[in-house]
C-alpha cells in the first residue's frame, strides 16, 4: 500500500509543478477532473487527508461558474492541497494530525538548546533526536558562531564539547562564564576525556553536568529535561533580569495589565516606549562581549535613574528595552525620552581601544484604547522606533509619523532559493504567514543561486533571510553558502540550508561553510516558521 501512496503524491506534485511552469491559465474542467480523481484515489488507499481535501474543493467548485484559472487563482485555491503534498513523515504519514493552533503553540514554545561540538556527525545526530522531544536545537561547529547565538538567541541550555580545534571547550566557558551564572543557563559539557581533573576543571567553570562520550542520548535527553525543568522554574521566580537589574519580559504582560487598571480608575494616561540602543552588535564585534555587557548593565541603570519614579523598565530581548510610562501622556513620554537621550549621549563608555560613547532611538506609543492587547501597542512602538533608526537612530519617534511616512517599511528581506516552484510557491506562502502582523519583509523567489547571485536586490543595509536548497542544477547550494560567507558584510545574511535526509554530507559541508540552521525534507511548515523566527528575532 506504502508503493501506492508514494506514486499518488509524486504524480500530484508532477501535476501541480506542470501548472506552475506553463504560461497559460488551467482550464476549469482540467481542475475539477483533477480533483476528482484525487478523491477518490486517496481515499482508496488511505490518504484520507487528501480525500477530505480533495472532497471540501470539489464542493467549492460546484458552486463557481466555470472558468480558465489563472496561477494567481489556482495556487491559493489549491494552498492546502500543497502544503499536504510536502508535509511528510520519513515514514511518509502525514504532518496533520494536530490542529494549526496546537501545533503553532508547540513550536513556538520550544525550549532552545545550542550546541558547540566540532563532530558534525554527532551534531547531526544530537539535533535529530532531542528534536524528536519538540526542542528546537541551534549547532554549530564553530566557537566565534556559538558565541554570537548564545548572546542574540538566548538558548535554555548549553552543550559544549571540550575537543574544539578553533579554540577549547573550556574557552568558550570562560567566555560566557558571568552571563551563565547571572542569566542561569544550565550547561552540560561533553568530552572523550573524563579524567577527574578535566571533570573538576569544568564544574569550577560553572558546568551543571558532565557527560562522557560515547554518550547516551537517552540519559543526556533525561538529565537536559531535568536542567530545563529546574531553569522554567527559576525564570517563573525571578523576574529581574540578573544582568541589567530590570525586569524581564516575563513580567511585562502582568505588570501592564495592572498599570492599565490603575490608569483607567484613576483616568490617566499611560505610554508605552520601545528603546533600542544605536549600533550595539558593533560594540559587541568591536570590543566584546563583556564590553557589550557592560553597556547593557549601565544603560540599564542610566535609563532607570533618569525615569520617572513610577515608570518601570522591562528588558524585552538583547539591547531591546521597554519602559512604561504611567501617568503620561504621549507627547510628554516623548519629551522625557528625548531629554534622556540627549544626557545618554554624554556618557562615556571604556574599552581596551580607548573610550566610545553610544545613543540610543525610541519609539513610543499612548494607551488610547485599552482593549486592545499589549502586542498591538508593543508592534506600533516597534514600528516608530524602526522609523527612528530608518531616518538616522539617535531620536525619538511616535506613530502619527510612521503613519505619515513611510507606510510599511521594509525591516527584513527574504530570499527563496529553490529550483522546485512548488516548493518556492509554498515557502512563499508560509513566509508571509510566518510575518504577517510582525514584520514587513520583501520575499524573492530565485529558482536558481546564479539568479540570486547576479540580482542586485540583496545590495542594501537591510537584513536578510535566505533560505536555500541544498541541491540545485548547475549552481549549487552549497557554491552560494560559499560566496555568501565571503562577501564582506556576510553577517547581514541569516541561511538556513533545506537538504535532503540522505544528503549526510550537505548538512557537514553547510555547518562547516557557517549555515546558520539546517532543514531536512520533507519538512512541517510550522516547525519552519518557529525555526524562521528564532533566526530573525536576532537581526530585527
Amino acid at each position: 500500500m506504502m508503493k501506492y501512496r508514494n506514486t499518488l503524491i509524486h504524480n500530484i506534485k508532477k501535476q501541480l509543478e506542470a501548472w506552475l511552469e506553463q504560461t497559460g491559465p488551467v482550464p476549469h474542467e482540467d481542475l475539477y477532473r483533477f480533483l476528482h480523481s484525487l478523491k477518490g484515489t486517496a481515499g482508496t488507499i488511505g490518504l484520507q487527508d487528501f480525500s477530505d481535501v480533495s472532497h471540501g474543493l470539489l464542493a467549492q467548485l460546484d458552486q463557481m461558474t466555470p472558468k480558465s484559472w489563472h496561477t494567481n487563482e489556482w495556487r491559493p485555491f489549491l494552498m492546502e492541497l500543497i502544503t499536504l503534498a510536502y508535509e511528510q513523515r520519513p515514514d511518509h504519514e502525514l504532518f496533520l494530525s494536530d490542529s494549526v493552533g496546537e501545533r503553532e503553540n508547540r513550536y513556538d514554545q520550544q525550549p532552545l538548546i545550542l550546541i558547540l561540538d566540532d563532530d558534525v556527525t554527532l551534531l547531526m545526530y544530537l539535533k535529530e533526536e532531542l528534536e524528536k522531544l519538540n526542542w528546537s536545537v541551534i549547532a554549530t561547529v564553530h566557537p566565534h558562531k556559538a558565541l554570537d547565538y548564545f548572546h542574540d538567541m538566548h538558548p535554555d541550555c548549553l552543550i559544549v564539547d571540550l575537543n574544539i580545534p578553533e579554540t577549547g571547550g573550556f574557552q568558550v566557558m570562560k567566555t560566557l562564564g558571568e552571563k551563565i551564572k547571572k542569566q542561569y543557563v544550565p550547561t552540560t559539557v561533553i568530552s572523550i576525556d573524563c579524567e577527574r581533573d578535566t571533570r573538576f576543571r569544568a564544574y569550577h567553570l560553572g558546568a551543571d553536568d558532565f557527560m562522557c562520550k560515547p554518550l547516551d542520548v537517552e540519559e543526556l535527553s533525561i538529565r537536559l529535561e531535568r536542567q530545563l525543568r529546574r531553569k522554567r522554574w527559576i525564570d517563573r521566580l525571578l523576574f529581574l533580569d540578573e544582568l541589567t537589574g530590570a525586569y524581564n519580559r516575563n513580567s511585562l504582560q502582568q505588570t501592564y495589565e495592572r498599570l492599565l487598571l490603575e490608569g483607567l480608575r484613576a483616568a490617566s494616561p499611560l505610554s508605552l516606549a520601545f528603546l533600542d540602543i544605536d549600533h550595539f552588535k558593533q560594540v559587541n564585534d568591536q570590543y566584546g562581549h563583556l564590553i557589550g555587557d557592560d553597556v547593557l548593565a549601565r544603560f540599564a541603570n542610566f535609563v532607570q535613574s533618569s525615569a520617572q519614579k513610577n515608570d518601570i523598565l522591562f528588558r524585552y530581548g538583547g539591547e531591546e528595552f521597554i519602559l512604561l510610562m504611567p501617568q503620561t501622556a504621549q507627547e510628554a513620554a516623548k519629551h522625557c525620552l528625548e531629554t534622556m537621550l540627549a544626557s545618554f549621549c554624554q556618557v562615556t563608555f571604556h574599552s581596551p581601544n580607548g573610550p566610545f560613547s553610544l545613543s540610543f532611538s525610541a519609539g513610543v506609543v499612548e494607551i488610547t484604547a485599552p482593549e486592545k492587547p499589549l502586542p498591538y501597542w508593543l508592534e506600533l512602538a516597534d514600528d516608530a522606533l524602526y522609523t527612528a533608526k530608518k531616518c538616522g537612530r539617535c531620536r525619538i519617534e511616535t506613530p502619527e509619523y510612521t503613519q505619515s511616512a513611510e507606510g510599511n517599511t521594509i525591516k527584513l528581506k527574504v530570499a527563496i532559493i529553490d529550483d522546485d516552484a512548488m516548493i518556492r510557491t509554498m515557502l512563499a506562502e508560509s513566509v508571509k504567514d510566518c510575518f504577517k502582523g510582525w514584520i514587513s519583509a520583501d520575499t524573492r523567489v530565485f529558482r536558481d543561486g546564479e539568479a540570486f547571485l547576479q540580482s542586485d536586490w540583496h545590495s542594501g543595509p537591510e537584513p536578510y533571510l535566505i533560505i536555500l536548497d541544498g541541491m540545485m542544477p548547475n549552481m549549487d547550494g552549497m557554491d552560494v553558502l560559499q560566496v555568501i560567507r565571503s562577501l564582506p558584510d556576510t553577517k547581514k545574511y541569516t541561511v538556513l540550508m533545506l537538504t535532503g535526509r540522505t544528503e549526510e554530507q550537505d548538512i557537514v559541508k553547510a555547518l562547516q561553510l557557517g549555515a546558520d540552521d539546517y532543514m531536512t525534507k520533507p519538512f512541517n511548515l510550522r516547525e519552519l516558521e518557529a525555526r524562521i523566527k528564532r533566526l530573525i528575532r536576532r537581526v530585527v
